[in-house]
């Protein structure tokens, strides 16, 4: 599809770095805590889940989401992560070897294999170049949700946010359009709004 190349394109110079220093500036993210309380979100889809359960996190970066939940103590996860800056997906598989890491975009994993969650922080943030991004979302969500078993969770910036916080690369949606488009898949669905000022969180179950 011509609009998973102009994602894997745009976002593998976007996210290019000289060296990687495994910290919030490599995937551009404006703070470490700022990674946090989205993470913290995101777990939310799965935090009452006390069974043994698997996890594709989509656009891992560095895998610092894997980080935040063994700090987390949750025990239970079997992570996989999906990528498609190679130099991301090299550093990660070395500093965690018990993970499964993928080099490839969503659209291109083929797979017959399901996880039970699956999960993208900032992956949805940037607006790409000669894109719908309405579509784009639209086609992600879709794709995240046949290959989860019991739900998926993302997050995104809102069309709530004062415009001097936001620069013309961000891609912002609005929450009420979102959560429309969310229903369409499943009437379970949660909305979390009020963490920051310029973010939001969907989870969505089966």
């Amino acid at each position: 599809m011509d609009t998973n190349n102009n994602y894997k394109d745009f976002t593998e110079k976007f996210y290019e770095v000289e060296e990687i220093t495994d910290t919030f500036k490599d995937l551009q993210w404006g703070s470490s805590e700022s990674q946090k309380i989205r993470f913290q979100y995101l777990t939310k889809l799965f935090e009452e889940d006390t069974k043994e359960i698997s996890l594709l996190d989509v656009g891992c970066g560095l895998a610092h989401f894997y980080n935040y939940i063994s700090e987390n103590n949750f025990v239970n996860v079997q992570y996989s992560g999906l990528d498609i800056q190679p130099n991301f997906i090299k550093f990660a598989s070395k500093k965690f070897p018990e993970c499964d890491f993928i080099n490839k975009s969503l659209f291109e994993l083929e797979t017959k294999k399901k996880y039970d969650y699956v999960v993208a922080s900032g992956t949805f943030n940037i607006v790409l170049p000669n894109t719908n991004m309405d579509d784009y979302l639209k086609q992600n969500i879709k794709k995240m949700y046949e290959l989860c078993n019991k739900g998926i969770a993302f997050n995104l910036l809102t069309t709530n946010t004062p415009s001097h916080d936001m620069e013309s690369i961000n891609a912002c949606y609005n929450p009420i359009d979102i959560l429309k488009l969310c229903f369409g898949f499943t009437n379970k669905v949660n909305l979390y709004h009020s963490y920051k000022i310029n973010d939001f969180t969907i989870v969505m179950y089966k």
